[in-house]
């Protein structure tokens, strides 16, 4: 497929800015990360003549997740999040489940488009990230910023962080785009500090 077929809109939300991605594939979208944005999300794909199909998250804390439960009820689609997080987002999105469990390598289907997560614990023990590799792309949502990696807590989470980073780094192209969960895009070969883990156990 080309890049022109698939279309990726972002939308900041308040308090803590974070990024909620919009991608669309023919009549078909998903968003990554469900902070508040309903009311733009509504307008956006009404405008691209768009269904959504998936809430895809990266996460379960907060701030990824505070329009969730308004999102699925106005507008449906599939909550999707790794099992690992499931008790994070019944603490912080009033009792919701995900309708879909993730799990590391799998495909998901957008239109013409394959969407792939990859398990990368560290900032939580279920946050993954989704590549379209068709299209360049790669949500990171905390786990990869520009310049940094999210916030972990304590000396077990550094590990597998960095065992998650190095995978990414591994593995995903360097002309692919990031986009983190928080902060402004970038492009693996920018994250160049990403080569120097190795160094580190």
């Amino acid at each position: 497929m080309r890049k022109s077929d698939l279309t990726i809109r972002a939308f900041v939300s308040a308090p803590k800015d974070t990024n909620v991605y919009v991608i669309v594939c023919g009549n078909e979208a998903a968003v990554v990360d469900a902070a508040d944005c309903c009311d733009v999300l509504h307008g956006y794909l009404k405008e691209m003549g768009a269904t959504l199909k998936y809430l895809l998250l990266t996460h379960g804390h907060p701030s990824h997740i505070s329009g969730l439960a308004r999102i699925k009820t106005e507008m449906g689609s599939t909550i999707a999040l790794h099992p690992s997080d499931q008790d994070l987002l019944r603490q912080n999105g009033n009792g919701l489940q995900a309708d879909l469990l993730l799990a590391d390598g799998q495909s998901l289907e957008l239109g013409d488009a394959t969407i792939k997560v990859f398990h990368t614990p560290g900032h939580t023990p279920g946050s993954v990230c989704y590549h379209l590799r068709q299209t360049g792309a790669l949500f990171t949502g905390d786990t990869l910023l520009k310049g940094e990696f999210g916030k972990i807590r304590g000396p077990h989470t550094m590990g597998l962080m960095l065992r998650s980073l190095k995978r990414l780094n591994s593995v995903i192209p360097p002309k692919t785009s990031i986009y983190p969960g928080h902060g402004a895009s970038s492009t693996m070969s920018k994250e160049a500090w990403l080569d120097t883990l190795d160094n580190l156990s």
